[in-house]
């Protein structure tokens, strides 16, 4: 979910300003349900891949959260959109090969534990992620250093799975902080293509996922 400033500042208020036009209007049925427990902000992110060849990163995060009156199970939904860059072993070094970047989308069932401003929350997501490859500029004359011309580099789009766990605290009645963790798994198939042949393998793109948020919400419970 990482997003360049600029870019994050326009989906932020596009996603705010939504928000506050459904609560005015005064909808009712499943718009008005919807206002009354989605919460929307920003948060950091770090991601720290288990594959060796990925480097950690971090960023820039929209934060949201679906907010709960009571304890028990439901069903969830989710993004999960950022870059990691990889590396690729060349005679024993590893050269920088380039970036991946992963736009998935989620959805599964947890159970949130209600305890007066504390929320804390768990589920099991999966979904699809729509992948793109960006190689590295010093990637062609590494390679061509080594004695192998690269050509480019593919990746397939890939299904996911996400469990993750969460604690939120309402520090006012409409504004909440929180913490997160999840374990993301995705294995894209990568193609990378030289001028002698191309390789084709299981791109281990899991992460551990720790983020930090703050959203805001009407939490309007109704009658």
């Amino acid at each position: 979910m990482k997003y360049a400033p600029v870019r994050l500042i326009h989906i932020f208020c596009f996603l705010l300003a939504t928000t506050l036009l459904a609560a005015n209007a005064h909808a009712q049925g499943p718009i008005d349900d919807a206002v009354a427990h989605v919460g929307i902000g920003v948060g950091v992110a770090h991601y720290d891949p288990t594959n060796d060849d990925g480097q950690t990163s971090q960023g820039i995060a929209i934060a949201y959260r679906w907010h709960s009156f009571h304890s028990g199970w439901g069903p969830t939904v989710g993004l999960d959109w950022h870059r990691t860059d990889f590396d690729q072993t060349l005679g024993g070094l590893d050269a920088p090969l380039g970036s991946f970047r992963m736009r998935a989308l989620l959805a599964g069932f947890g159970h949130t534990r209600h305890l007066g401003r504390f929320f804390a929350s768990a589920n099991m997501s999966g979904g699809y992620s729509f992948n793109d490859f960006t190689v590295a500029n010093d990637a062609f004359p590494t390679f061509a250093g080594s004695g192998v011309s690269l050509v480019g580099v593919h990746v397939d789009n890939s299904w996911v799975l996400k469990p993750s766990v969460a604690v939120w605290y309402d520090v006012l009645k409409h504004v909440g902080v929180g913490l997160g963790a999840a374990y993301l798994v995705a294995r894209p198939n990568e193609t990378i293509t030289t001028v002698s042949g191309t390789q084709e393998q299981h791109l281990k793109t899991d992460a551990v996922e720790l983020t930090a948020g703050v959203t805001f919400g009407v939490w309007k419970k109704k009658p």
